[in-house]
């Protein structure tokens, strides 16, 4: 069995869950965002570096911060952090050219993209953008692979669904540019909740043992309307969206998270 465990995902995707969910089966501790004051910066990305990442790119800074994170983290004899930040400044680069690489298995994990949004819009998630740089992705970032111009004009619930299909793309991009390097296994949240999804998922992981499917963690209590749900599979059932096509284009563009000497 391999010894790392992270995720590439969005938020309100279930990796609070997925946290207990490891924790359970795995018989271990596992991290889902480390939240303490000290932990910023050092054991948890810092808006500084979030920004920075998807600004500049994977630079000095960003490399400094994963050089001191995996060192904290690599004489552990089993690892499991699901906060999905991680892959947003620089996890996947990082960790690919560690020791650690070998030993490590990303966990894609998505959710069915109009619960996704709803969530958000329910939260409010997109209107301040102190949230949007800590915890998810702004438009206006130079390192993006879905153009935001289409989404844009649906106001916050175009942010919303342009960072669920930015996020679905980096999946894309990671697995063609990394799977050779780290082991990738992809599950949805809907298949992960089910005993026989999650045994599946359990087997990849080297897990045989009957799995144990903890309760629901971190749900949005806050009521929406039917409308708004409408609304919002109307608007995903009008994209056209592969995320394999999208990226193809990007990296026959040069396209590239690490830092770009013409952006310097």
């Amino acid at each position: 069995m391999k010894k790392y465990f992270f995720t590439i995902t969005a938020g309100r995707t279930g990796s609070n869950w997925l946290a207990n969910f490891m924790s359970a089966n795995l018989k271990t501790k596992s991290i889902h965002e480390p939240l303490e004051i000290n932990d910023f910066g050092l054991k948890m990305p810092d808006i500084k570096i979030m920004r920075t990442f998807n600004d500049i790119g994977n630079n000095i800074l960003i490399k400094n911060f994963w050089n001191n994170k995996l060192k904290l983290i690599e004489n552990e004899n089993i690892y499991v952090e699901t906060n999905h930040t991680l892959s947003k400044c620089g996890l996947v680069e990082n960790l690919a050219n560690s020791n650690m690489s070998e030993n490590s298995i990303l966990i894609l994990l998505n959710r069915n993209i109009v619960d996704q949004c709803v969530s958000y819009l329910t939260r409010h998630d997109f209107t301040n953008i102190t949230i949007v740089w800590q915890w998810y992705l702004h438009t206006s970032y130079k390192k993006k692979i879905v153009n935001p111009v289409p989404f844009e004009k649906f106001g916050n619930a175009g942010l919303a669904l342009w960072y669920c299909y930015e996020m679905l793309a980096r999946q894309a991009y990671y697995k063609k540019l990394f799977s050779k390097k780290i082991k990738m296994i992809e599950i949805d949240l809907e298949d992960l909740n089910s005993e026989k999804g999650a045994e599946n998922f359990l087997k990849n992981i080297g897990i045989m043992n009957k799995c144990i499917i903890p309760k629901k963690t971190n749900q949005n209590k806050r009521v929406f309307s039917q409308k708004l749900y409408d609304d919002i599979a109307k608007l995903v059932s009008s994209v056209k969206f592969n995320a394999e096509d999208i990226v193809n284009t990007a990296l026959q563009n040069g396209f590239t998270f690490e830092e770009s000497q013409n952006e310097l």
